[in-house]
């Protein structure tokens, strides 16, 4: 099988995505390609701090329901509420900054070949910050937290 990034190396990483339970996609790495990721480097450490059981949301303080990884280290919880505004904050983002990736596409896209695109990947980066530091200031300006 052949690297679905480069199309010439063997692929011999295969990484395969789960939702809700059940194997949604499937993309076929050669070693190289992988590496470029960043994916295969996630270990035991990396992959416990994933898990939100224990973590409270960093905007509210409420229990975590989901989070993120950060480049070059740790992650970021929110609650479900908050997790929806930043959905939102994230998106008004996307429909602003990158409108392109909302035009349709002839090419088959794929859910996991998000990680193989540097650029969209540093986009990504910046935008989740943006919408983090986005939320933060809304909500000292609705005074939705203790000390505001």
């Amino acid at each position: 099988m052949v690297c679905a990034k480069c199309h010439q190396n063997e692929a011999r990483v295969h990484f395969t995505a789960i939702v809700d339970g059940e194997e949604v996609e499937t993309v076929h790495l050669c070693e190289h390609c992988a590496r470029s990721t960043g994916l295969h480097t996630l270990d035991s450490s990396a992959l416990e701090a994933l898990s939100v059981i224990g973590k409270k949301c960093e905007l509210c303080g409420k229990d975590a329901f989901s989070g993120e990884m950060r480049a070059g280290g740790g992650a970021i919880y929110w609650c479900f509420d908050c997790g929806v505004e930043f959905g939102r904050v994230l998106s008004d983002l996307l429909v602003s900054e990158r409108p392109d990736l909302l035009q349709p596409n002839k090419e088959e896209v794929s859910f996991l070949s998000f990680c193989c695109d540097p650029e969209l990947q540093a986009w990504s980066e910046a935008a989740s910050r943006k919408a983090v530091e986005t939320l933060k200031e809304r909500r000292r300006q609705d005074r939705r937290d203790p000390g505001s």
